[in-house]
């Protein structure tokens, strides 16, 4: 009886990649690069001050304090936007959680980067279905959809995730035909965690909008003719291309 039971993980789906990966990286990169100058005005005062001095000792102070004013504010504004980034990040690991409980037909792609590529991917999944790319939006508040737009808080985001998703799922369209494995249906789904929406599952554009606890579900809708295995294959191989 147990010989004829299968490997548990041959049970759920293969997945490569590491979640929460770039924005952790650029999280870091884009919240405390501010005090790089700090560290270059100090170097400056210090060279201008020892052992000749070109400042008197009352300058130095009061370009000391300014120095020491700013690192502490950049300081306070890098850790909130470096938290933004690490919230993100959360948000990937959940969802490539859930991802990986989908059966063994899938395949997920998590941090996926292209070869000379502009966008980076949350999540790449390959699957009977089709080809899913899917941004991971982590934030509080609600979500709202006017004239094709969306608006957070009542607000449209400098970096719209429609306009996101769409770019990404074109940049991944453009490479599949590029490898051969083109005339795949691509769809683009947007997620939302801890966030407000609509309806918990929507359409927006051709963008799929859901909430998190939808996403599975999403993932397992059948749009088109399922593709046939072979295909997937091929896909799931030039992607892993790019993670080896």
């Amino acid at each position: 009886m147990e010989a004829n039971k299968a490997p548990l993980s041959g049970r759920f789906a293969r997945v490569y990649g590491s979640p929460g990966e770039a924005p952790r990286v650029l999280g870091l990169l884009k919240a405390f690069w501010p005090l790089l100058l700090v560290c270059l005005v100090t170097g400056y005062l210090l060279r201008a001050w020892l052992p000749c001095p070109e400042l008197g000792l009352s300058q130095v102070g009061i370009l000391f304090f300014l120095v020491a004013v700013s690192a502490a504010i950049l300081l306070a504004w890098g850790d909130r936007r470096l938290g933004n980034y690490l919230k993100g990040a959360k948000g990937e690991e959940w969802v490539a959680h859930e991802l990986s409980f989908l059966g063994p037909a899938y395949t997920v792609f998590n941090g996926l980067r292209l070869g000379g590529g502009k966008q980076n991917f949350d999540h790449v999944i390959v699957g009977p279905p089709g080809v899913f790319v899917v941004e991971t939006k982590n934030w509080k508040g609600s979500v709202a959809f006017r004239d094709g737009k969306l608006y957070a808080d009542g607000r449209e985001p400098s970096r719209p995730p429609l306009r996101q998703v769409k770019d990404a799922t074109a940049e991944l369209v453009a490479y599949l035909d590029e490898s051969g494995c083109g005339n795949l249906p691509v769809h683009p789904v947007l997620c939302f965690l801890g966030t407000e929406l609509p309806k918990d599952l929507m359409n927006v554009n051709g963008v799929v909008v859901c909430s998190g606890e939808r996403l599975a579900e999403v993932l397992q809708e059948t749009f088109d003719v399922p593709i046939p295995e072979g295909t997937r294959e091929q896909v799931v191989g030039e992607l892993r291309k790019v993670i080896e």
